[in-house]
């Protein structure tokens, strides 16, 4: 798919091709006046991860692009990773990119609704939701690998180095944990995009960072083992978290984001500020 405008069309076309795996390619040649506004609102810094291809007439536009984009393959890696997946949904995104990433990823769903008991690319276990805590603490009975990742159904990592840049974050500096960078969607509305953003900013290099987000985090296995994701019904990643070395992860880009209405937002933060 070609994308040549940033209008609203564009974007909604750009998020279909991207939640079915697509090749993109982004052109942005002819840029008039409506162009200029386009750029405006165009962050390079959120469309690049997501492409196969970014060509853009701005050449300040064109290089800014090129320095964000996704982290690409490596060969000859030999780590092993369990991304854990809790989710109650008929379909879950996320899992070919996770399994065509240049470290080997085993995939594990947590189901307790409507997921088939047969994901191809994916390992399935049936578990009674027990909070986002104790379910989470569970899964790790399973696991065999060297490093776990928690992410969600709806997030899908980009860029097959995207794991592997995590685990390199997570080796030095002594971190227990690293985040990743979490992208809107395109047609993200602007207040979603922006709360996004606040949350997990752009950036070229690892920083530390007040606590973890089961959005997209790599633990190592034995350190999970040895603090063990505590046993609440929310807020578990801010728990954990206290007293921890967590590292934020910008290189390592995410697509996720959903909007919120006021009500379910105000519920929500109501039920982490409890905890």
């Amino acid at each position: 798919m070609q994308v040549t405008s940033w209008s609203k069309e564009q974007r909604e076309m750009f998020s279909a091709a991207l939640r079915a795996g697509t090749s993109i390619e982004l052109v942005l040649s002819e840029l008039g006046q409506r162009g200029r506004r386009a750029q405006r609102n165009l962050r390079v810094d959120e469309v690049a991860p997501l492409v196969d291809e970014i060509r853009i007439a701005d050449a300040t536009l064109q290089a800014a692009a090129d320095t964000y984009r996704a982290p690409s393959r490596v060969e000859g890696r030999t780590d092993t990773v369990t991304a854990i997946i809790p989710s109650n949904r008929k379909t879950v995104m996320g899992i070919n990119a996770l399994r065509n990433q240049d470290v080997d990823v085993q995939v594990l769903i947590l189901s307790n609704g409507e997921c088939p008991t047969h994901v191809d690319g994916a390992r399935v276990i049936r578990l009674p939701w027990e909070g986002h805590g104790a379910t989470r603490a569970r899964a790790l009975e399973f696991v065999e690998t060297e490093y776990v990742f928690f992410t969600v159904d709806d997030a899908i990592p980009q860029g097959e180095g995207c794991i592997r840049t995590l685990i390199d974050a997570l080796n030095t500096g002594g971190w227990e944990a690293a985040v990743a960078r979490q992208i809107p969607w395109p047609h993200s509305d602007a207040v979603t995009a922006a709360r996004l953003r606040r949350w997990t900013p752009p950036g070229k290099r690892v920083v530390p960072t007040l606590q973890t987000d089961h959005v997209a985090t790599l633990f190592r296995t034995e350190t999970l083992k040895k603090y063990p994701i505590p046993n609440v019904p929310i807020a578990e990643d801010a728990w954990w978290s206290l007293h921890r070395r967590v590292a934020y992860v910008p290189m390592a880009p995410v697509l996720h984001s959903h909007a919120r209405n006021p009500r379910a937002l105000f519920e929500r933060n109501r039920a982490i500020h409890a905890q």
